[in-house]
């Protein structure tokens, strides 16, 4: 083997490593969470997209007047596709880009699409036992004002959360 083969080995060889080792922040354990019970689906222009598993943090966030959020990850195929961070409590929130009401993301290929507008309603937030029942829709546009995406006819359950 060659001096320059031996190195584009090596190389591809560590690139492969890192790729491998490589953790979501939100999700240390670099798995996907286990089966999500109950029915999490949602729609996006249309095309209907069922939800295999999903967990949610609550957390301190330290800003007023809420000083509490929930994070809630959502997976299909085992790729996150949505991100919400929510306030902890029943009813609606309207969906923006803030942590005043309902952040909501819809992610695809690496491209995120943020809430423009919207609502999310929770019917049930159980923080002691970590359940959340609710329903979601909103318009998401790429940053800067790029593309957008409608996600529509959601229906959240998520049964698994932990605590930072």
């Amino acid at each position: 083997m060659t001096t320059r083969t031996a190195f584009v080995v090596a190389v591809l060889c560590a690139s492969i490593l890192i790729s491998a080792c490589k953790k979501d922040e939100n999700n240390p354990t670099g798995n996907t969470p286990p089966p999500t019970t109950g029915s999490f689906t949602f729609k996006v222009d249309g095309t209907a997209v069922t939800v295999d598993s999903a967990h949610a943090v609550l957390y301190t966030l330290g800003i007023p007047p809420n000083n509490r959020e929930i994070d809630v990850f959502a997976y299909a195929g085992g790729v996150e596709v949505l991100e919400f961070h929510i306030l902890p409590r029943t009813g609606a929130q309207t969906a923006a880009q803030n942590f005043n009401q309902a952040w909501l993301t819809y992610e695809t290929g690496g491209l995120l699409y943020h809430s423009q507008s919207g609502t999310l309603t929770l019917t049930t937030c159980d923080t002691t036992a970590g359940r959340f029942e609710g329903t979601f829709n909103f318009v998401g546009q790429q940053p800067g004002g790029g593309a957008t995406k409608t996600i529509s006819d959601g229906n959240l359950v998520v049964t698994r959360m932990t605590r930072q």
